[in-house]
């Protein structure tokens, strides 16, 4: 019944086709774009000549044109999908986790501890987050190409972590530990909260048994949106020059000279950043439409 009333709402369709649509890219894109060495896929294939800077338009060998460097733009997007999906289900996720459990914390002890957990996360949201997102660049990579790693930035970069993936995990987290925070003192005044205290049932069991379950629906939600909303973050940090975490972003990148073409038409070149630009869009309203949705 619950599926039957979330599927009546043509908004719902439209968002489970879209997430659906990019799942599916995502699954299949050994089979709709296929790499030049399976064992080890590469988001980007060069078609022609590397050194070609100029973009050529869609061919038999590159169904949506080339980007500076003779780069596929179709391999790319499809392999990409992969990457922003990785990308945006690890932030949300891991920005969830944390916020929850501070929330969660926050709001069942309350008093001092609610006060100390709530002014650390009004600290984390006056920070900005460009800032941190240089810091972290500063402290996981090298200064120059010339300069090995040190060992701490080895051992990061054996965990596959990167500046903007860290400056948005540690820098997302706050609204969930507010909206938990908020639904926990709520659900605190509820009988069959009361009934579980006065039973000494232990706070641990408390909070996930009966606190936690009730409470994350507002939660989910939020998530959902960020998974979308996340990766046009990541994107837009990669097209300034802050990292490198969307395939999607670095061919933008790469393309940024061109999305103004000869004459001032923008058309010129449009394969350089419309598709990439439409399935960013496409990419975020799917996700948002989904968070609306599950509300």
């Amino acid at each position: 019944m619950t599926l039957g009333r979330f599927f009546s709402s043509w908004q719902n369709l439209l968002a489970s086709m879209i997430v659906g649509v990019f799942v599916l890219m995502a699954i299949l894109a050994p089979w709709l774009a296929p790499p030049d060495d399976p064992q080890n896929p590469s988001p980007f294939r060069v078609v022609g000549k590397s050194y070609d800077l100029v973009p050529h338009p869609p061919s038999t060998e590159a169904r949506l044109g080339t980007a500076p460097g003779q780069l596929d733009v179709y391999h790319t997007l499809i392999w990409g999908t992969r990457s922003a999906l990785r990308f945006g289900l690890t932030v949300a996720l891991s920005t969830a986790l944390i916020g929850i459990s501070v929330g969660a914390i926050s709001g069942y002890f309350g008093g001092a501890v609610n006060g100390l957990l709530m002014r650390i996360t009004d600290a984390f949201l006056a920070f900005p987050a460009i800032a941190a997102a240089l810091l972290f660049r500063q402290v996981m990579m090298p200064p120059s190409p010339w300069v090995g790693l040190t060992s701490f930035q080895q051992s990061l970069a054996d965990l596959n972590l990167e500046p903007v993936l860290v400056t948005l995990i540690l820098f997302s987290w706050m609204p969930y530990a507010r909206l938990t925070s908020v639904n926990i003192v709520q659900l605190k005044q509820t009988e069959f909260v009361q009934a579980a205290v006065s039973v000494g049932v232990p706070k641990g069991r408390i909070i996930g048994r009966h606190l936690l379950p009730n409470a994350l629906s507002s939660v989910v939600v939020l998530a959902a949106r960020d998974v979308g909303a996340m990766v046009i973050v990541a994107t837009a940090f990669t097209f300034v020059g802050l990292g490198d975490s969307t395939e999607w972003g670095t061919l933008l990148v790469s393309s940024r000279d061109y999305v103004i073409g000869t004459h001032g038409n923008p058309l010129t070149y449009w394969w350089v950043f419309l598709p990439v630009t439409l399935a960013l869009i496409l990419f975020g309203i799917g996700w948002n439409l989904l968070g609306d949705g599950l509300n």
